[in-house]
Formats: C-alpha cells, sequence, structure tokens
C-alpha cells in the first residue's frame, strides 16, 4: 500500500522544493520575487486531482479524491476549481494521520465528512498559536466581511492594522508563508486577502465565537460594576439609618429633660430657677435638633424619620404651659411645623402639609406684626411662603406670587455684609424655584445671580456640599431656559457640568438626594439634547443612566413622591427612544413597567398623581397596534389617577373643569387612531368647546399651560378627524386655531415639530380646497425644518412619519401633472419604507402608506 505518511505528497514537495529553490536562486535579482512571499502558483481542479489520484493509489478512490478537491475549491465544480496546493497538502495530509489512527485502509468519504471542519479550524489555530491576541482580531475583523465573506485590504492597511496591534514587523510575511494569508497584485496595488473562500467559514467561527466571549466578558465587568455601585449605595444607606437612630436617641434625651425640667418646676417652686435653665437647655436642644440637625440630616432623604422627629417636637411644644411660652418657642414650634409639613409633602399628603405650611407662616407673621423682625422670624416666613410657593412648579397648590414674597423678604439679609450661610443658600433654592415663573431672559438672570452666591459659599471647590448641590440644582434650571430661547450649545455646556458636578459630590457623599435629583435632571435633559441632535447612542446612554438615578433616588428616599417620579420619567424616555428606533414592542414593554411602578410596595402613597400623564403614549401605542382593549385600560386608568391628581388642588383652582372632560378628549384620540373620525370629531369638538369657555387668569402659570395644552389636542385631533372625513372646509379653521395656540413652555421639544406637523394638516385642508399655491406657501416652513433635520441625519420613527406625510401633502397641492408631484410621492414612499417593519403595521403608518400609494397610482407614478 502507499503510504501516505512516508510519501508526503512527493509530487507537491517536489513542486515546492523546486519553486523554493528557483526563489533561492533567483532572489538577489529578483527581490519581487521573493516579496511575494513564496507562494505556490494555483493548481487547476484537474491537476489537483492528479496530484490526489497518483501518488494516493488504493488510498483513496476516484469519488472520495474528487469530493476532497471540490472541498479544498470550497464547492466549485473540478473545471471550474483554483486550488490552493498548500490546502491541498494539508487536507491530504491530515487524512491520512486520521486514517492510520483509526486503522483503516483507505480514506472514505466518512472519513472526510467527519475531519475537513476539524481540518482546517486545527490549521488555523496553529497558524496563530505563537502570535499576539491583536493578530487574530485583525484577521477576523478586517479581512473577513460581517456577512462572512473574504475582503481584500491593501498591504499597507493590514501591516498597520498588525502594528497597532503589538505584532512582530514580519508578521503580515510569517501568515502569509503559513498559507493563511496572501498577497496578490491588483492594479498596482499589492492586496491582502485569506488564502481561500475555504477558510472564511473557520475564521467566522472563530470570531463569533471570540465576540459571544467578549460580549459576555463586557455583561461580567458591568454586573461586577453595579455590583459594587449597589454595595456603596446599601454602606450610605446604613449609615442614613445610623444617623437616623442617633436622632431618635437624640429626640429622647431633650424630650426627657424637658420633662424632667418641667416636673421639677411644678414640684418645687424653690428650684424655679433650676427648672428654667433645664428646660432652656432642653429647648436649645430641640432647636438644634429642628434646624441644625436636621440639616445634616435631610439630605440623606429620611423624611419619614424627619417628619417622625418634627411631629415629636410640635407635641413637645403643645405640652408646655402657656407661661413658658415665649417668641423663642414660638419661632421654633413654627419651624417644626414646617418640618413636618415638608414630610407631609413628600410623602403627597398634600391636605396636611397645606395646612402644616399655613399655619407655621401665621405664627411668623403674627410675629412680625408684633415688631419682631429679627433674622430667625424673616427666615422662617421665607421659607413658609418657599415650601407653598414651589409646589406650583409640579402643578401643585403654591403660586409664584408666594415665591415673589419670600425672595422680597430674604434679598436685604441675604446681601448684608454678615449674611449668615442659611440666610443665603434659603434666599437661592427661592430664587431656583421663581426663576420657572418668570420670562425665560429673565429666569437666566435669576439663575446667574443664585449661582453667584452659592460660589461663594464654596459651591465649586466643594468644601461645601450643600452648596454644591443647589448650585448644580440652580444650573440645571438656567439650563433648561437656556434651552426655551433655543440657545442650544449653553444649555448642552452647562448640564454637562451639572452632571460632573453631581458625580463629585456623590463620591464623597453617596446618600446626598439632592445631588441625585441633580444627576437625574442632568441626564434626561443630556438625552433629550442628545436625541435633538439625532445622536442615537448618547441619548440611550443618558436616558438609561437617569432611570437608573431615579431608581437611587427611590432607594435612597421611597417616603418622597418626587423620587418616584424622576424614576418613571428616566423609564419613560427609554420607552421614547425605543421607539423612536422602531422597536414598538420593546417601546409598550419597557411603558408597561413603567406604569407597574404603581404596584412597588416601598411606595409612600398612590404614584397616580406621578404617573398619569404617563398612561395617555401608552393608550395612543396600544391603538396603533390595533389592541383596542389594552388601550380602553389604559384610558380608564388615565382618567382614575388624574382624579388622585385633581383631588389635590385647591377647590376654586381651574384645572378642576380643565381636567373634567379629560377623559373625553383621550377617547377622541383613540376613536381617531381605530378608524373612526365621525365619533373622534363629535367627541374632540365637544371637549374643545367646554374648555374655551373656562376663564384662566393670565397669571396662572399652571391654568394657562393646561388649557393651550387641552386645547392643542383636541384642536389636532378634531382637524385630522375633519380631514378624513373630507370636510375640509372645517377642518381649515381648526387647523389654524392649533398654529395659534402657544408652544408649551415646559417642554424639551423642539417647538418647530409641533408647528411643522400642524401646518402639515392645515396645508392638507387647504390643498384639498383646490388651493394649491396656498398650500404650498403654508407648507414650506415645515419642509424647510425637515430637510435640515434630514441633513442633521434625523432619521427615527417619528421623522420619517411627519416628513412623508409633509411630502404627501405637498404632491397634492402641485399642478397636475408636475414632475415635483411624482418625486414627493416617491420621496415619500422611501421614507416610510425606511421605517422598522414594527412600525410599518402601526395604524397610522399603514394609513398614510394607503394615501401615498393611491396619490402614485392616480398619477401612474
Amino acid at each position: 500500500d502507499f503510504d501516505f505518511a512516508r510519501a508526503d505528497y512527493r509530487i507537491l514537495i517536489a513542486l515546492r522544493e523546486d519553486y523554493l529553490a528557483h526563489l533561492e536562486g533567483v532572489k538577489g535579482i529578483m527581490p519581487s520575487i521573493t516579496q511575494n512571499r513564496m507562494r505556490l502558483a494555483r493548481m487547476t481542479g484537474a491537476q489537483a486531482l492528479s496530484a490526489v489520484v497518483e501518488p494516493g493509489g488504493r488510498l483513496v478512490s476516484q469519488e472520495v479524491a474528487e469530493s476532497i478537491v471540490r472541498f479544498v475549491a470550497g464547492g466549485s465544480e473540478l473545471g471550474n476549481a483554483e486550488i490552493e496546493p498548500s490546502l491541498l497538502s494539508l487536507v491530504c495530509r491530515e487524512l491520512n494521520t486520521v486514517r492510520l489512527a483509526q486503522g483503516r485502509s483507505e480514506i472514505s468519504a466518512d472519513l472526510l465528512a467527519g475531519s475537513r471542519d476539524t481540518i482546517l479550524s486545527e490549521f488555523y489555530e496553529r497558524t496563530l498559536a505563537d502570535q499576539p491576541a491583536g493578530v487574530r482580531r485583525v484577521i477576523e475583523d478586517e479581512l473577513l466581511t460581517e456577512s462572512g465573506y473574504r475582503e481584500s485590504l491593501a498591504e499597507e492597511r493590514v501591516s498597520k492594522a498588525l502594528a497597532a496591534v503589538g505584532a512582530a514587523p514580519d508578521t503580515l510575511a510569517t501568515l502569509v508563508n503559513r498559507r493563511l494569508l496572501r498577497i496578490e497584485e491588483r492594479l498596482d496595488m499589492r492586496r491582502v486577502e485569506l488564502t481561500h473562500d475555504v477558510l472564511c467559514s473557520v475564521v467566522l467561527s472563530s470570531r463569533d465565537m471570540r465576540h459571544e466571549r467578549e460580549a459576555r466578558d463586557e455583561a461580567q465587568h458591568r454586573l461586577a460594576e453595579q455590583q459594587q455601585r449597589e454595595a456603596a449605595t446599601h454602606r450610605a444607606l446604613l449609615r442614613a439609618r445610623m444617623v437616623a437612630s442617633v436622632c431618635a436617641v437624640l429626640m429622647l434625651v431633650a424630650v426627657a429633660s424637658a420633662v424632667f425640667g418641667w416636673v421639677n418646676l411644678r414640684r418645687a417652686r424653690a428650684a424655679e430657677g433650676q427648672a428654667q435653665t433645664s428646660r432652656q437647655d432642653a429647648e436649645k436642644l430641640v432647636a438644634f435638633l429642628i434646624e441644625d440637625f436636621y440639616a445634616e440630616l435631610k439630605p440623606t432623604g429620611r423624611l419619614d424619620t424627619l417628619g417622625k422627629l418634627a411631629h415629636t417636637t410640635v407635641a413637645y411644644y403643645d405640652g408646655l404651659p402657656k407661661e413658658l411660652i415665649t417668641p423663642q418657642t414660638q419661632i421654633n414650634r413654627a419651624m417644626a411645623v414646617i418640618r413636618e409639613g415638608e414630610a407631609q409633602n413628600g410623602r403627597g399628603d398634600v391636605d396636611a402639609a397645606d395646612k402644616s405650611f399655613g399655619q407655621a407662616q401665621a405664627v411668623f407673621e403674627k410675629l412680625q406684626a408684633s415688631g419682631n423682625h429679627s433674622e430667625a422670624v424673616t427666615l422662617g416666613l421665607a421659607t413658609a411662603l418657599l415650601d407653598q410657593g414651589q409646589t406650583f412648579l409640579g402643578g401643585g397648590r403654591g403660586s409664584p406670587d408666594q415665591l415673589v414674597r419670600a425672595a422680597d423678604l430674604l434679598r436685604p439679609l441675604a446681601y448684608a455684609p454678615d449674611a449668615s450661610r442659611q440666610v443665603r443658600q434659603t434666599y437661592t433654592d427661592i430664587l431656583n424655584f421663581l426663576s420657572h415663573a418668570q420670562p425665560l431672559e429673565i429666569g437666566v438672570a435669576t439663575c446667574a445671580e443664585a449661582r453667584k452666591i452659592l460660589v461663594g459659599l464654596g459651591a465649586l471647590d466643594l468644601s461645601d456640599l450643600n452648596a454644591a448641590a443647589a448650585y448644580a440644582d440652580m444650573a440645571d434650571s438656567e439650563a433648561r431656559h437656556l434651552l426655551g430661547l433655543g440657545r442650544i450649545d449653553e444649555a448642552q455646556k452647562l448640564e454637562q457640568e451639572v452632571y460632573d458636578l453631581a458625580e463629585k459630590i456623590l463620591v464623597q457623599r453617596p446618600s446626598d438626594l439632592r445631588s441625585l435629583s441633580d444627576r437625574y435632571f442632568a441626564a434626561d435633559l443630556l438625552s433629550r439634547l442628545a436625541r435633538r441632535r439625532h445622536d442615537d447612542a448618547a441619548a440611550a446612554d443618558y436616558a438609561t443612566k437617569a432611570a437608573q438615578a431615579g431608581e437611587d433616588s427611590v432607594r435612597f428616599n421611597p417616603a418622597d413622591l418626587n423620587s418616584w417620579g424622576f424614576w418613571s420619567l428616566g423609564k419613560a424616555q427609554i420607552a421614547d427612544l425605543q421607539l423612536d428606533r422602531g422597536e414598538v414592542a420593546h417601546a409598550l414593554a419597557t411603558m408597561r413597567e413603567t406604569m407597574a411602578l404603581a404596584q412597588d410596595k416601598r411606595r409612600p402613597s398612590s404614584l397616580g398623581p406621578v404617573l398619569w400623564f404617563r398612561w395617555l403614549p401608552l393608550s395612543s401605542l396600544q391603538a396603533q397596534t390595533g389592541d383596542k382593549a389594552a388601550a380602553e385600560q389604559s384610558a380608564q386608568a388615565f382618567a382614575r389617577d388624574l382624579g388622585e391628581l385633581v383631588a389635590r388642588f385647591k377647590p376654586e383652582d381651574p384645572r378642576r373643569l380643565l381636567f373634567a372632560n379629560a377623559e373625553q378628549r383621550t377617547r377622541s384620540r383613540l376613536q381617531l387612531i381605530e378608524g373612526e373620525p365621525q365619533a373622534a370629531f363629535t367627541s374632540a369638538t365637544a371637549a374643545m368647546n367646554s374648555v374655551k369657555d373656562i376663564e384662566v387668569a393670565a397669571a396662572d402659570v399652571n391654568g394657562t399651560r393646561a388649557k393651550d395644552n387641552i386645547l392643542r389636542s383636541n384642536l389636532q385631533t378634531a382637524s385630522e378627524a375633519a380631514i378624513r372625513l373630507g370636510r375640509y372646509a372645517q377642518a381649515e379653521p381648526l387647523a389654524r386655531q392649533r398654529l395659534a395656540v402657544p408652544a408649551d413652555p415646559t417642554s424639551d421639544a423642539d417647538p418647530l415639530d409641533e408647528a411643522s406637523k400642524a401646518q402639515s394638516v392645515l396645508a392638507h385642508a387647504v390643498a384639498k380646497q383646490d388651493r394649491g399655491d396656498e398650500a404650498r406657501t403654508i407648507l414650506q416652513p415645515a419642509l424647510t425644518h425637515y430637510r435640515k433635520e434630514q441633513q442633521a441625519s434625523a432619521h427615527d420613527t417619528f421623522f420619517r412619519r411627519d416628513f412623508a406625510y409633509a411630502l404627501y401633502v405637498n404632491a397634492l397641492a402641485q399642478p397636475a401633472g408636475q414632475a415635483q408631484r411624482d418625486a414627493d410621492l416617491a420621496e415619500a414612499a422611501t421614507l416610510v419604507d425606511g421605517a422598522s417593519e414594527e412600525v410599518k403595521k402601526l395604524a397610522g403608518m399603514r394609513e398614510l402608506v394607503d394615501w401615498i400609494a393611491a396619490a402614485r397610482a392616480s398619477t401612474g407614478g
């Protein structure tokens, strides 16, 4: 028998040795040959078959030999095959080794089938065994396409890539000599590629395994980081609890001392002086607990503990006999009432909080009326007004007038040469909330004033962490005002400073609630700014950080509803971005996760007043996907949670009337989505007419904003429903009214987006009344906006839908036979066709596709 191991393919080796000898002899005069890395010429299929069959004798049949050659040729037929001799030699040698190991007399087809993948895999691993890991990455990532085909790259580029990963200078030559790579001259350029297509599957498999391994390692790394953060959070929480325990002990000591002094006073008049001194010392201790110690404990977020401390203090003062009540006692008690009110407000008990703040305010005003204008009284009154007034920002019962009065009270004290830190920081807190009730330019100036004061307190050098947290909070407000003014770059820079400062504070004080809030605010706005720049990666990253910051706030301070609001808004931002990317199922899942927070057992009270408005996008998306039952349930949940919010308003608040028909407004939108334009038009028109007659004072910021938002939404539904009903003369004035409603000043969205959508609807109604020139004029600003966004890489779901609709309307407005009409319709079709498959199934997108198709059919386009 012919022994493959001894013969070792005499023909192939002879060819190789002759060729190498020839190269060695002429390399001095033909360097270009040696630069070709001593590569044997390729064989034809017939030559390769002969090389296998003739030396092989009885060890290999004609049929198996043909299979071997086709395998090395990557599946090509023999007539078209190009064979690398080195690979053929490798495969034959390995097959013979396996034959000998198994004691077989010949190489059979099943031996080839069971060994060919192993042969190439082992060849690939042996070739790279002594090379740095980076060499494998270069080969797999650069010389193989994503779909698994050979990639040909310039030799210079490959050499640079290998050098960049730390490979030796002769690595490329080594890999060529080992027959893994080859170099060919193409158009006077030397290009590198894998030796043969047959190696692609092996390299692809190795790359997939490496990517899985790297992804797994990255996941484990992120998990380790998360575990470290959770451990830090847990340690901080333990410290907070320890502080709370100390607080409780000190409170008991204070109460015991007071009781002891009072009992002694009654038992022994002779010891009256000593008892008086004891009572005064106890009161000083209580005052320390309710102010200084409270200020130290507050950043940890233990509102429940702080509330109990304040309640116990109030009870102590209420138990004192009238003859022991002094002005200082009244001041201390009123401050304790304020602290109790803050805890009540944080857990959502707005009625009790409103009562507490009002009671404290009355005490301080009475003291002022009696001639007491001390710093303690002025600061106490300003604090009561601040706690009431700031609630206007979240739609509560407060008003900007209370903040204006508080600022006027503290301004002289804050700018006095000997102003206390507490006065100056409280004054900046007032300015923070007040800035949101001012025109944007004035709001920016107000924030700048406050930031300057806080810098003087040590905010930026972190010598005063409370001032630093207040500075970050103030800078966030200023950034939002700048965004409203269109000064986006300034807003971006300032908000990044907020995020970085919050991170620095949290390194030193991980449980600092205000900094946790600042980190949420900064991540939230940075995500929205990135979204406006169409930077998907940055938007998603910051949205995730915002949700995490909100969750951290809840973990540290579950008694505060604001923390739950941060968490829910962060998750909602993630859902919005998922929908932007066309991930409808993921967006629905995230929305449902957000609403499930209402069942979390840690919540201090119902989350209805926090989550109510998140039901609207959920019900709308459910209707878009055709899930009418789920959309109806979400609409009912919206009405229920909104009812909880409305119950917190003052009886005279006009929003009670404005929100009375909110459920009807929601249902009208669902009816439009679900293909019931007549019902939608009737509902939206009725809701709109009832809202128009409700009077709202011009100074009522919340009422005015609510009325405008409700009107805008109903006008949108009514005008779009009228168009679907073919009532274009009715749709036109409704669309014009929608355009006239002021933009929401609290929205971080680009106001041009809403204006452009309204212009498209108006132009649609006008074009359908055969006023094409006027329709095109109306639509021009919208098209300009969309073109600009397109140049800035806009590609999200809503952009595609809105731009395609505008193009469709522009086509309708073109005179018959105009080429522009066909171009607009073609571009609109391309936009919607680029949306994800999930988005294409949404009701609104399907309707738009049908409109475009019908318009193209009518013109033969």
